[in-house]
């Protein structure tokens, strides 16, 4: 037996009417930082997997989302066994982001079997100094991915 179904839809009405410039609002904030996901990703470097954790530009808020990221993506993997670029690029931190990153690094250790670090500059290096104290890892630093990624991969 078949059975059939009519729908019928109201129409629908709608005055368009322009706006004053002074009603505009311009949008002038910075592109939004791409999805939290996409900031954390295994890329291949000479033939060796490396997870990239992008914090490059992140403001407080987006640096603890990308730090629970990067850890959900490592606690994934055997213990000792990963190899991690962290790019700080113009990162901003606030004192609850950088106590949460502390935590975050402290948590990595078991997992991370070499780390890097990218775009420390200016106050950022008292924050990376006292995340190496609290999280008793040693996390060298380099001027660029180059010769980090090279660090990380050689044996």
């Amino acid at each position: 037996m078949l059975t059939f179904v009519t729908f019928s839809f109201a129409t629908v009405t709608a005055k368009i009417r322009p706006m004053a410039l002074s009603q505009v609002i311009s949008d002038q904030r910075p592109p939004a930082a791409p999805a939290v996901s996409s900031r954390v990703q295994f890329l291949e470097y000479f033939g060796k997997k490396v997870l990239f954790i992008n914090y490059a530009n992140c403001d407080a808020a987006m640096m603890k989302e990308v730090a629970g990221e990067g850890h959900r993506v490592l606690a994934l993997e055997p213990l000792n066994s990963v190899l991690t670029l962290n790019d700080v690029t113009g990162a901003t931190f606030d004192q609850e982001a950088v106590a949460f990153l502390k935590s975050m690094v402290a948590a990595n250790a078991p997992y991370v079997r070499r780390g890097a670090v990218i775009g420390i500059s200016g106050l950022q290096s008292l924050i990376y100094e006292a995340v190496q104290a609290f999280s008793k890892r040693k996390l060298p630093q380099f001027s660029n991915r180059e010769q980090a990624l090279s660090w990380l991969v050689k044996d």
